[in-house]
């Protein structure tokens, strides 16, 4: 998700700061600016170029009435019904050895290409609570109406391009109580078109806080529980949202991006903020976040921070949902090149 704009006073005491609080390196982060800098500027360039060349099939086929896959039964006992949204129900746990399903799917020993979002997708949500405060029932049922109406969004459009699609959301979730937050640091970063300040191996950190939700569930690790629910919804592929609760920016950690093979996710934070902070406010879901994350797990590449002028003409529009102009999922659309992206076309 692209980042809140910074203020520029803001991220230059930000970078005055770590120079002078720390002046016997002054000279040493001196030269690595001087030096780092032109790479980075290269690098841009050849985002900007590749971008901006690349070829976008014109052929598609007759648009398609995608039926909604609408709810999806993973069946996992004991759960028990959410009572703000009784289609929807809690995984109770504990998960134990004798719970385990055979022969489950393997999983790759490398990073792999994502997948393209063809077929039947289903999405599963683990809910982590933070600082001792777990998600309440209300708010668990907002957020899976909210990605009800993502996923439905998705089937939409990708009829649009005649792809035959069904995207459900399961009907068990997870939801675990959270841990005390953790500081992070901050490093200057490129996101879509943009450079400045995020929160270093956000990736990882995603990783991590599954993998402690999934092991205080009873699964050995996060990989463990990513096999498990894959065997509980043959022929389909399946999309894992972890939502915190708490307040951040929101990002995906694709297949090919993942450091745990075979391990992918959306991170959704309960609200945006640039960095991750306490929520004060109660959570609100947003649907279009939640697709705009949801289709970097099949390949989406952010186009927010690029003039349009960067792309190919009609290739990208202000509408796209992964340039998140709006918040307003019947405002936006899945744009070409996104399509390609993602497998609608080519």
């Amino acid at each position: 998700m692209p980042p809140a704009r910074l203020d520029p006073d803001f991220l230059a005491s930000r970078l005055l700061g770590a120079w002078t609080d720390h002046p016997a390196f002054a000279p040493a982060l001196g030269i690595g600016v001087l030096v780092l800098l032109p790479v980075v500027v290269l690098a841009i360039e050849r985002i900007r170029r590749a971008g901006r060349d690349a070829p976008i099939p014109s052929k598609t086929r007759h648009p398609v009435d995608n039926p909604p896959e609408g709810i999806v039964a993973l069946p996992f006992e004991p759960a028990e019904s959410n009572p703000a949204s009784p289609r929807h129900a809690r995984y109770l746990g504990p998960f134990r050895d004798a719970d385990r399903t055979p022969d489950r799917p393997g999983m790759p020993w490398r990073r792999t290409p994502c997948p393209p979002l063809r077929g039947r997708v289903v999405l599963v949500s683990l809910f982590l609570g933070a600082d001792g405060r777990g998600w309440g029932d209300d708010e668990v049922a907002r957020h899976l109406a909210s990605l009800e109406r993502a996923a439905r969004w998705m089937e939409e459009e990708a009829g649009r391009y005649g792809v035959e699609v069904g995207v459900g959301v399961a009907d068990v979730y997870f939801a675990v109580d959270g841990e005390t937050s953790e500081e992070v640091d901050i490093q200057v970063a490129q996101s879509g078109g943009e450079v400045g300040l995020f929160e270093a191996d956000m990736g990882v950190r995603a990783i991590t806080l599954m993998s402690r939700a999934a092991a205080s569930l009873g699964f050995r690790d996060a990989v463990d529980f990513v096999q498990e629910v894959a065997a509980r919804l043959p022929g389909a592929t399946v999309a894992w949202l972890l939502h915190l609760r708490l307040a951040g920016r929101s990002y995906a950690v694709p297949l090919d991006r993942t450091d745990l093979e075979g391990v992918s996710l959306a991170f959704c934070h309960a609200r945006q903020a640039n960095f991750t902070e306490p929520l004060i406010r109660p959570p609100v879901p947003r649907a279009a976040v939640l697709a705009h994350e949801v289709l970097h797990l099949f390949g989406a590449q952010d186009k927010y921070g690029w003039p349009l002028s960067h792309f190919r003409p009609g290739a990208v529009t202000d509408r796209d949902v992964m340039r998140l102009e709006s918040e307003r999922l019947p405002d936006l659309r899945v744009d070409p090149l996104t399509a390609m992206e993602v497998g609608w076309l080519g």
